[in-house]
This record gives structure tokens, sequence and C-alpha cells, in this order.
């Protein structure tokens, strides 16, 4: 109950800050100095509730308007086998990035959260810790990235997408997916562990476009089936994010997407 109790007010004290300053009328949350737009990788680590399988890496990507998206999951082979991701809308002020509105999407049910970060918009490093309503406090620290890794400054491409991936879910459900060359795409099981919930029998289909930014981003948009979808999600479309990350001797494509309602969320990827 303690737990809890300093966790509403963790939260609280950091609307606070956004909403208004220390004094007048300085807002923190104003846009001041350089943005937190861009591509962060690094480590986390979890007191309280563990993350799915002990995460202990990260994926954070801010778009121009503040909105952001943090996949993380463990390192499989130079790549990133994905547990989950954090999505919502931030604010930044030249070295400050908080972000209350949070939603965090795992195995288990979303859950609300909070972020408070310290960034370096030239450096593109940062650090920060977010609270979420299950009382699990998670700390990451991101370094400055390689282009060589991704990078966020270059247009994405619909070549980079294109063809056959084998994607796989936080459940370790698998899908095969067909992308054609204009972004279009169609979704279907491959191979169901029997331990998986629900097993991959929902087809989807859906598309990624490049972002009008120019950025290393697409929008995408997925559209469940009716037929082996579970009860809830047959016909549901949900949007969202995609990026093409190099890896040892080939890329990684992940995607996450959620509801209108942000009640429920979706993230595949796949390496090739």
């Amino acid at each position: 109950m303690k737990r809890r109790a300093a966790l509403v007010v963790s939260l609280a004290a950091i609307a606070g800050v956004v909403s208004c300053g220390g004094g007048g009328d300085d807002v923190v949350g104003a846009p001041s100095g350089p943005s937190a737009e861009g591509y962060y990788a690094g480590n986390l680590s979890v007191s309280g509730t563990p993350l799915p399988d002990n995460s202990t890496t990260f994926q954070f990507l801010v778009l121009g308007g503040g909105q952001f998206w943090t996949i993380y999951g463990t390192p499989s082979g130079g790549a990133l086998d994905v547990q989950g991701f954090l999505q919502g809308t931030g604010n930044s002020n030249g070295s400050l990035f908080l972000a209350t509105d949070v939603r965090y999407f795992s195995r288990a049910a979303a859950r609300t959260a909070a972020i408070t970060a310290n960034y370096n918009a030239a450096g593109k490093s940062i650090s920060g810790t977010v609270f979420d309503d299950a009382n699990s406090t998670v700390s990451f620290a991101g370094v400055p990235q390689a282009p060589s890794d991704y990078n966020y400054a270059t247009a994405a491409a619909l070549v980079d997408v294109a063809g056959n991936w084998m994607v796989e879910g936080v459940f370790g459900d698998q899908y095969d997916l067909v992308v054609a060359n204009n972004g279009a795409f169609t979704g279907g099981p491959a191979v169901a562990p029997t331990n998986v919930p629900n097993p991959a029998t929902c087809t989807f289909t859906g598309f990624f476009q490049p972002q009008a930014s120019g950025k290393n981003v697409f929008t995408v948009s997925v559209t469940n089936g009716v037929g082996g979808c579970a009860t809830g999600v047959q016909g549901l479309t949900t949007n969202g994010i995609a990026f093409v990350s190099p890896v040892t001797g080939g890329s990684q494509l992940t995607f996450a997407t959620v509801d209108p309602g942000r009640t429920r969320g979706a993230v595949l990827s796949g390496v090739r």
C-alpha cells in the first residue's frame, strides 16, 4: 500500500511539473531548446514487478510531435528479442522529457505509466525512469548510437520492408508476413507454440507507409481478420509505427500498434 501511495504521489508530482513551473508562467514542458526527437537505445533495469523475461535493452523513438514508442526486450544474436513496448506523447524543453499519459503493453493487460528523463539532443543520450501502476519502476540509460546501427535522420524506404518476413509476437507466436512493393501486406499463422494463450490462427492485413517527415520511420496500420481471431479483436484496426534496423547479417523489422482507445496493443518483430 505504501508503494502504491508513493507511486500516486510521483505521478502527481510529474503532472505538476508539466502543467506549471515553479515561478510565474515558466512551463517546463514548453519548447525552450532542442526537442528530444530522435532515436535512443541502451540498457534498462527494473525494481518491483519484473518485465517479461527480465528485459535488459530498449529502443526509444521520439517523433517530431513528441509522440514516442519505446520497444524493450533482451539481446538475441545481435537482434532484439522484443517483449513489449510503451507508447505516449511527451514534452521536452531542451534537456528534460516528461510524459504522464503513457500506456505500457507487455504480456499482461495494458497498464498506465509516466516517464521522466534527461536527454542530450546533440549527443543523442537519454536517461530516466518509468513509473507504472503495477508498482514497478524501470530505470533506463541510453548512449549515442552509430548511424550504422539505425539512422533516424534518413528517409524510410519501402524497399527495406518489401518481401517476406517471419515475425514473432511476445508470446512466441509466429506469423508469415508478405509485404508488397507498395507497402501493403498480409499476415498469417506460421508456428504457434503450445503455451500461447491465443494460438496464432488470426490473419491480418495492413500497410507500411514512409512518414511524410522524411525520417526513418513508417506509419503502419493493421486490421485483423475474423476467423481465428480472439473475441474482441476480430476485425479490429490498430495503428502505429514501424522501423527497420540493421543487425548482424541482416535487418530487423519491428512494428507496434495500438487501438484508438489505447487499451490494446501489439508488437511484432522479425529478422531476415
